[in-house]
């Protein structure tokens, strides 16, 4: 397969993804900021993040949709997908109250499933970012030959 032909599926994934989530939480964002109102180390926050959370996961996937803005978009996908694994991970590790974990499809995900998810995903956003990265170099080196 070529190299854009994979990138392009990653985007689409990572696009599915965030859009699905958002539009999830957005939905029911109710449910969604009581949820995190009961998570411990957050929950400070919760008004900020209630919005934070779909409003980044919205930009991202816009990111993703263009393609001179792709690689951008596939910086956002690892860094947010690497926030909420680590997020999982410490409540798992840390905390005396491990609260409901998010709405929709992944919603029947136990905690331990929906960290085996995130760092799939992260891992996939890395290699979205390895293959753009190195596609550029060539395309930068056969421009620089000619």
């Amino acid at each position: 397969m070529k190299t854009k032909t994979i990138t392009d599926a990653i985007n689409i994934l990572f696009i599915l993804l965030f859009i699905y989530a958002s539009v999830s939480k957005l939905m029911e964002y109710e449910v969604f900021k009581a949820q995190i109102g009961r998570s411990p180390f957050i929950m400070k926050y919760t008004d900020v993040i209630a919005w934070l959370i779909p409003a980044l996961e919205i930009l991202i996937a816009i990111l993703l949709f263009f393609p001179k803005l792709s690689l951008l978009g596939l910086y956002g996908s690892f860094s947010i997908m690497l926030l909420f694994t680590l997020y999982i991970v410490i409540i798992l590790k840390l905390s005396p109250y491990v609260p409901c974990s998010c709405g929709g499809i992944l919603n029947d995900m136990g905690w331990g499933e929906h960290l085996v998810f995130n760092i799939a995903f992260t891992i996939l956003a890395l290699v979205g970012i390895m293959l753009q990265v190195k596609d550029a170099k060539r395309k930068l080196t056969l421009t620089n030959a000619i």
